[in-house]
């Protein structure tokens, strides 16, 4: 009996392991990458060489936003066609804990293929930093509404300061070399403004030219008094011939 025990011991340390083995559930040998373009990919979807060395887990942002553009690459090895979600989870500065981010992308048209590439907007104003660290995971609801991690990795949100020139300026909508504007060299040939002229007032009316032979002369009213003169005067001439 001495010599059962130490044999007994091992042979429940064994049983005990095993039964821990079988009850744990299966580890998935799923792969996240991402990148801020797209992933090269071959005709399978499987990422290439030059695909996964253009990956990256720190990403920046659009230039002066809080807006961060992700190519993602997944492969899954235990994929099943139903929605597939893309879950983010943060860390509460202070005790570590760790939170869901309340956005999530969803991905109605998964298949269950092996391979699967997606492109995703993470967006300041729906509870994305930058400067934090994700854990990036990808799941499915099994039949029992549990979630099922197919793959995860981390991912750092970097911020990319605006470039020199950017954004509105002093104002000014024109260009400020000095040179008149496509608008002004158009003025130039239509006469230029004609506010400038409207003290002047309208140009004289000229009226119409007449037709010879048909004007009128206000003094013609005149001719017959003329034309009674001059008889009278040569009646008044006979008179005094004879």
């Amino acid at each position: 009996m001495v010599h059962l025990q130490p044999t007994f011991r091992r042979l429940s340390f064994a049983v005990t392991l095993a039964g821990a083995t079988l009850v744990a559930p299966a580890a998935l040998a799923g792969e996240l990458k991402f990148s801020d373009s797209p992933i090269d990919v071959d005709e399978a979807g499987k990422i290439t060489d030059g695909g996964r060395s253009a990956t990256k887990n720190e990403l920046g942002s659009l230039p002066g936003e809080d807006i961060w553009p992700v190519h993602l690459w997944a492969k899954i090895d235990k994929g099943a066609p139903g929605p597939l979600y893309v879950e983010f989870y943060g860390t509460l500065p202070g005790n570590g804990k760790r939170y869901k981010v309340s956005w999530h992308h969803e991905h109605n048209d998964y298949q269950g293929e092996k391979f699967l590439s997606l492109a995703i907007e993470l967006d300041g104003n729906v509870g994305f930093n930058k400067g934090k660290t994700y854990t990036v995971e990808l799941v499915q609801l099994n039949d029992k509404g549990k979630n099922i991690k197919l793959a995860s990795s981390k991912l750092t949100l970097a911020s990319t300061e605006a470039e020199a020139g950017d954004g509105d300026g002093d104002g000014d909508d024109g260009d400020d070399d000095g040179e008149p504007s496509e608008q002004d060299v158009l003025d130039s040939f239509a006469g230029g403004d004609q506010q400038d002229e409207g003290d002047a007032g309208p140009p004289p009316v000229t009226p119409p030219a007449t037709k010879k032979g048909c004007r009128i002369d206000s003094g013609s009213g005149a001719a017959p008094g003329v034309l009674v003169l001059l008889l009278l005067g040569a009646g008044l001439a006979g008179r005094r011939r004879r």
